[in-house]
């Protein structure tokens, strides 16, 4: 719990969920809302970090930082958990932009791993966001980060501890957690810091694109399975997200193929090691 002895008292928490299938359902991936927002998942809940009311302009674009560093550090610290400068920064591009989501893979692992963990908004630049060219287990397409420059996105960064990273990484199958420089990516925090570098998931299978562009995310998966049957004529993407979902997950390997057939696929752009 966090101490009361900190030198800046931390917004009140809002107690988490109780963890339901029906708030994570296929169809709603991704499953962040309208905006990204900074926050602090602790033991007993989450805590708002942006100011009241939101933040009007991305992150590299505020006038002085509208997260107070210092208290993260402070709150970690109550929690008898990890300092930032012990943990790994990872841009989030799809529902591990909510502390929610992330909670929930932890309680899924045990209920051991510390919950302690800051969601930092950033400006990335160069950087987009699309759908792997693969179904989740579940039976959603999920998004996958690409490189596209000129562009600029505003995402969220968490700063994980080992044993959460490694908890991260086990739910990632379809990724590779690489790293990007910000000399290729410059990245900014609502903090006013900018890293030389973070780590992000990356696709394994490619991203979906049209005319070899990537398709950038949609914000429901309807919206998707609609383009994707536009774009292939096939009536196995014609329906109601919820049942197309449930039909992905009991053939995994029909998106791939189909959209792998069609020149549907790109690769992301992002170098790896």
């Amino acid at each position: 719990m966090v101490s009361s002895s900190l030198a800046r008292p931390l917004p009140d928490l809002r107690p988490l969920p109780p963890v339901q299938e029906q708030h994570f359902a296929p169809a709603d991936y991704p499953w962040v809302g309208a905006a990204v927002r900074s926050a602090l998942l602790l033991e007993d809940g989450i805590a708002d970090l942006d100011p009241v009311g939101g933040v009007g302009a991305p992150a590299e674009r505020l006038p002085e930082p509208v997260v107070d560093i210092d208290l993260v550090e402070q709150a970690l610290a109550a929690e008898g958990v990890a300092p930032l400068a012990e943990r790994t920064l990872v841009l989030a591009v799809g529902s591990n932009q909510t502390p929610q989501a992330i909670a929930r893979k932890y309680r899924r692992a045990g209920g051991t791993v510390p919950a302690a963990t800051p969601f930092v908004r950033c400006t990335v630049h160069d950087l987009a966001v699309g759908h792997v060219a693969h179904i989740a287990a579940p039976g959603y397409v999920p998004a996958a980060p690409y490189r596209a420059p000129g562009q600029r996105m505003e995402l969220v960064a968490t700063w994980f501890d080992d044993e959460q990273l490694a908890v991260i990484d086990a739910t990632e199958p379809n990724y590779d957690r690489i790293r990007l420089a910000a000399a290729q990516h410059p990245l900014t925090l609502a903090t006013g810091q900018e890293p030389a570098q973070a780590h992000v998931y990356a696709s394994r299978w490619g991203v979906l694109a049209r005319d070899g562009v990537p398709i950038p995310l949609r914000h429901r998966q309807q919206e998707l399975f609609d383009e994707l049957s536009a774009l292939t004529g096939d009536e196995r993407f014609v329906g109601e997200a919820g049942e197309l979902c449930a039909r992905m997950a009991a053939e995994p390997g029909a998106l791939r193929e189909r959209v792998s057939a069609r020149g549907l696929v790109a690769p992301d752009g992002l170098a790896r090691p």
